[in-house]
Parts: structure tokens; sequence; C-alpha cells
């Protein structure tokens, strides 16, 4: 282990809650090799107060493609790349960093890893992009989680359902705790090659109105006040997923909720669930 942070109970929480996560994602099969990531927005937490004083000069550094000037000496904590979840659930400490981002939001520095191979995720620039649009937002939500749902990856090989419309009504349709639970609906973002800077671009768009984004045909990303109810999203998505296509696979077309019923659960639940 390396760097200037002490581990607290309020951190220890915060990987054990990354840990279960990475479990959950690993016993469904959304996580091969080293498939998937998370970050955390830690800066409020007794751990970054303790690094205030912190020579921050002195620890290894290392430049961003682009500049996140919201986030200058935001502290986060994340997966490493070339990490896998079922590792994450076993030994936490093993797959996570803590980064702050530079005052000029140019780059990051390291104030705790595993080991020296350990740095953030390839998919960083994403999870950056979309804690920028949660700070500008001012939202409540904190942690970023990236898998890949079967179900859901599956839909968007669909041609039919590469439109975020239709693939919403689906979604809805198949079960109601979909649209109580998601009811502003998934946004979809068309496919750009993984850690891209055009595929951040299209995912901090997205989040504007959404806080679980499909990417097609790779898998999805979700925002929650924590990673389990970042989890919770796209579980509950992928749960209308799987119906839809067990249906299928039973030889039917599925009748689903009518628009009618999808419109009273609206009305009945109301048209934003925050969590």
């Amino acid at each position: 282990m390396s760097g200037c942070v002490k581990i607290d109970p309020i951190l220890e929480t915060v990987m054990a809650e990354c840990a279960e996560v990475g479990r959950y994602l690993w016993e469904r099969g959304w996580a091969e090799r080293n498939a998937g990531n998370i970050s955390v927005d830690i800066t409020d937490t007794s751990c970054d107060a303790a690094c205030v004083e912190l020579d921050i000069g002195s620890l290894p550094y290392q430049r961003l493609a682009a500049r996140y000037l919201p986030l200058a000496g935001r502290t986060f904590l994340v997966t490493g790349t070339g990490k896998r979840m079922r590792d994450l659930a076993q030994q936490p400490r093993q797959s996570l960093s803590i980064v702050r981002v530079s005052p000029d939001g140019a780059g990051y520095y390291m104030l705790w890893r595993a080991d020296a191979a350990c740095w953030p995720t390839s998919e960083f620039n994403s999870h950056l992009g979309i804690h920028q649009l949660l700070q500008r937002k001012n939202a409540p939500q904190k942690a970023v989680l990236h898998t890949h749902p079967n179900e859901l990856i599956a839909l968007t090989h669909l041609p039919a359902l590469c439109d975020e419309a239709a693939l919403n009504r689906l979604l809805w349709a198949m079960h109601p705790e979909t649209k109580i639970m998601v009811p502003e609906g998934a946004g979809l973002v068309p496919y750009h090659p993984p850690g891209s800077a055009a595929l951040e671009a299209a995912t901090v768009f997205a989040m504007e109105e959404h806080r679980i984004v499909l990417w097609e045909k790779h898998g999805a990303v979700a925002v929650g006040a924590d990673v389990f109810a970042a989890f919770d999203l796209i579980d509950t998505l992928n749960k209308s997923a799987q119906l839809y296509f067990l249906c299928r696979i039973a030889g039917a077309e599925p009748a689903g909720l009518s628009a009618a019923q999808v419109v009273e659960l609206e009305r009945i639940f109301g048209r934003r669930f925050v969590g």
C-alpha cells in the first residue's frame, strides 16, 4: 500500500460497499475479466479532510486528456485499470485507488493505491465527465457505476430498439417496477470506442436527463447517491430486459403493459425518483 490517506471507518464502509457491488456484478456475469468500473466522490469525507495539508506536488501525477476545472481539488475513490470485480469483492484495497484532481483540473494526484501499478480505470474520463455534470447540477449522486449487463446489451443489438423512445417503451412495459423506479427512462448512446472522448461527451449529454445510460453494444453506466443506488438502476432495467427475452424464448411476443397502464403508473408514482 502507498499514499498519504488513512483508511478510516467511513472510507472502509465505502470500500466495503464497492466490494459488495463488485460481487453482485461478478455473480451476475456482468463483469467478465476486468470489465466494469466504479468511482465515488469522497471529497466531503473525513478521509479527504485528513489530506488538506498534504504536499500534493510530491505525489505521483497523471495528466488528463481534457481539463475538468469544476472538479479541481475534489477527491475520488476509483477502481484500478485492469482490476477484476471478483478480486474487488474479495480484497477491495487491492483494487481501489484514491485520487485528487489537480488545482488546474488538468490532471490528478495519487493519494493512495495498493501498488505502483494501480492507476484509475481506462474509463476514468467518462467518470470524471459525469462527476463534473453532477457537480454543476448540485446533484445528490456521488457514485458512478459502469458494467456489462447481458440482456440490456443484447437489446441494443436489435436494430428496432436502437432508438431511445422505443427502448424505453419496451422496458417500462415489461414490469411496473421499471416505470416506478426509473420514470425518466434510460438514455441511449450510439456506439463509440471504449474510453474515447466521443463516448464521454455523448454520455454526459445523455446524463443531463437520465440517471442511467446504455452504451450501444457495450454496457450501462448509472449514477446514485451511493454505489448500491447506481446498481439498483441497472438491475431494475435488466430485469425488464430478461423478462422480454424469456417471453421470446418461450415463442411469444410479450404483450407488456399497455400505454394507458404505463401512464397510470406515472400518474400514481410521479415523474421523478431521486436516488
